[in-house]
Order: structure tokens, then sequence, then C-alpha cells
């Protein structure tokens, strides 16, 4: 029955998660943020508005992953 449902409402899921994440990382400005050095150079190139964007798209991927694994429809090879 649990995976039904996740069978069901995954991309709603993945969906309302990633929005958010976006809004929250919006709505809830901080002075600045900790990121990896790796990552440092990314909001200047895309600005932070599009960085928050992938941020959140990142979360919904994530998201969608775990319900797929709880709804047991990953792929075996």
């Amino acid at each position: 029955m649990i995976s039904k449902f996740f069978s069901i409402t995954k991309f709603p899921i993945s969906i309302a998660v990633g929005g958010f994440v976006y809004f929250w990382l919006i709505s809830n400005p901080l002075e600045s943020y900790p990121m990896p050095i790796i990552l440092y150079w990314l909001p200047d190139v895309i600005g932070w508005n599009g960085f928050f964007i992938v941020v959140g798209i990142l979360a919904g991927f994530i998201t969608l992953g775990t319900c797929l694994s709880l709804a047991g429809e990953a792929e075996n090879d």
C-alpha cells in the first residue's frame, strides 16, 4: 500500500519539495551562505536566484529518487 502511494505521488512530492526549497532560500536570506570552495564560483556566474533554482531542482531529483526507491521502481540490471 505504501509503495502504491509513493508510485502515484512521486512527481507531485518531488515538485513540491523543489519548490519549497527554492521558496525557503529566497524568503529567508542570510548574510552569507557557507559553500564548499568548489562551488564558490557558481553564484557569481548564474546569480543567486539561478543558484537557488538549481538547488531546488537538485532537491526535487533527490526526493524523486527517494520516492522511486520506496516504491520499489528502481531498475535492476
